[in-house]
């Protein structure tokens, strides 16, 4: 009989863990870069640790940084656990690097109302994918040349090796996930956009659901096929879905390398810390100041920055501080604020707009910081050049009273004070005198006309 309790005791203190259908979901929405790779791949890592079922990526990006989209398709490559990309929710899109990653999966799927395509990924070296004008192609295709037969194209050579590796890169995956690679390339070559029934009847995605549950409904006993060649049936119909959040870290990454957000941190650092140095001693304005342009560079960081921009600033910088020393009639202030607004627009280098800073925000925060800056110039100039009213230099010029005959010594009393003073010439007792010098605890003083009014 006692043969029996230990395995019972073994059951009850060491049940068998009952292995449940789990469903892992990341949620992408926001432009491909370095915050979006480190946050998958920290995701992935808890799905596959949590023996998931199925990774659910929910999509919704205009595009971004080709090589953060190769990381992360590198990494949905090699994953343990199969992966659908989901273009969610109805109006959103996957443009760009987001198209590739949706080829990129084992299961591709799209809602209702929704569109990919437009794939120009943005290179690491800066710019954009060269793609050949209709006018162009047209013209080679009947054996003329837009500029004689001295040039092939009107992208360099380097740009066209660019071109051709994403297209075989966007081939070789299409062809191994089995989807239509000749549509996937028009997106890149034509810049073409499709519909969620285009992409379906043109084989780029495997199905259209209207939400999450009624993909994984529709996902139910699906055979999924890894690079692997491992084969896996899915049991995922009515699952709950587990979200992974991003960490504080990754949401605060993502907030400052919105490039507005970006922008507008270096503006108000650069203005704290003006503040700071035009009136030394406050010390908050600079600490606040300080971290917020560390800030702005580190957004800065995880975008592709325009050299032309960067300069146009710092020259709008210089000519605001010029118009208050130069008498320009507000020439060199309407220019600076010109080059700002200019070097905002260009100074981030990417072609979508929602990657770039915008023209509205770029040209107001131009106009105000201009306006705000010359103030405080002006504010600053015309303090130095006032003339001093205290200690020595302040004496110089006050008019006061001869307390006695002052020949060439005597007493006055100016600025509410006696002093002793001394003159060149004698001044009589009650005479207006005016100080001219200071040695000392000594004035050496002048006689005024009486229509000079006393400063006592």
């Amino acid at each position: 009989m006692k043969r029996f309790w230990i395995p019972a005791i073994f059951v009850f203190v060491f049940p068998f863990k009952e292995a449940y259908p789990n469903v892992h979901k990341i949620v992408i929405s926001a432009p491909i870069n370095q915050i979006q790779v480190e946050y998958v791949n920290r995701a992935m890592d808890i799905a596959e640790a949590g023996q998931s079922d199925l990774v659910l990526i929910v999509l919704n990006t205009p595009g971004g940084l080709a090589d953060a989209m190769e990381q992360i398709i590198s990494r949905l490559l090699t994953s343990k656990v199969p992966v659908c990309v989901y273009v969610y929710p109805p109006g959103g899109r996957a443009a760009s690097a987001g198209f590739f990653i949706l080829v990129s999966a084992d299961i591709a799927a799209m809602a209702p109302g929704t569109r990919a395509g437009a794939a120009h990924p943005i290179m690491a070296i800066g710019g954009i994918i060269p793609v050949e004008e209709p006018q162009e192609k047209k013209q080679k295709e009947e054996g003329k040349d837009t500029e004689g037969n001295k040039t092939e194209s009107q992208s360099s050579i380097l740009m066209q090796k660019v071109k051709e590796d994403v297209l075989a890169y966007l081939r070789a995956i299409a062809q191994r996930r089995g989807r239509n690679s000749d549509a996937c390339e028009k997106a890149v070559t034509e810049s073409k956009s499709y519909s969620d029934d285009e992409a379906l009847k043109q084989n780029i995605i495997d199905l259209v659901a209207v939400s999450e549950q009624d993909l994984l409904n529709k996902l139910e006993g699906r055979e999924v096929k890894t690079l692997s060649s491992e084969t896996k049936v899915l049991h995922v119909a009515n699952q709950p879905i587990i979200e992974v959040e991003k960490t504080f870290r990754e949401k605060a990454l993502e907030f400052i390398t919105n490039p507005n957000i970006a922008f507008l941190l270096f503006v108000v650092g650069a203005l704290l810390i003006y503040v700071e140095v035009t009136h030394a001693g406050m010390v908050l304005p600079g600490v606040v100041g300080a971290i917020l342009l560390l800030l702005a560079i580190m957004g800065f960081s995880f975008l592709p920055i325009s050299v032309t921009g960067v300069l146009l600033i710092l020259l709008a910088i210089g000519l605001l501080i010029a118009e208050v020393f130069v008498q320009s009639f507000g020439l060199l202030g309407v220019a600076g604020i010109v080059c700002l607004a200019l070097g905002a627009i260009m100074l981030v280098d990417l072609p979508e707009k929602e990657l770039r800073i915008d023209p509205l925000l770029a040209v107001g925060t131009a106009v105000g910081v201009g306006g705000i800056l010359l103030f405080l110039l002006a504010i600053a100039i015309r303090a130095f050049r006032r003339k001093p009213v205290t200690g020595m230099e302040g004496m110089v010029g006050q008019v006061g009273e001869a307390l006695s005959d002052i020949a060439p010594e005597g007493q006055v009393f100016l600025a509410g004070t006696y002093w002793s003073a001394v003159s060149q010439k004698p001044i009589p007792k009650g005479s207006k005198v005016r100080c001219v010098k200071m040695k000392g605890l000594t004035l050496e003083v002048e006689a005024v006309s009486e229509d000079v009014p006393s400063s006592s």
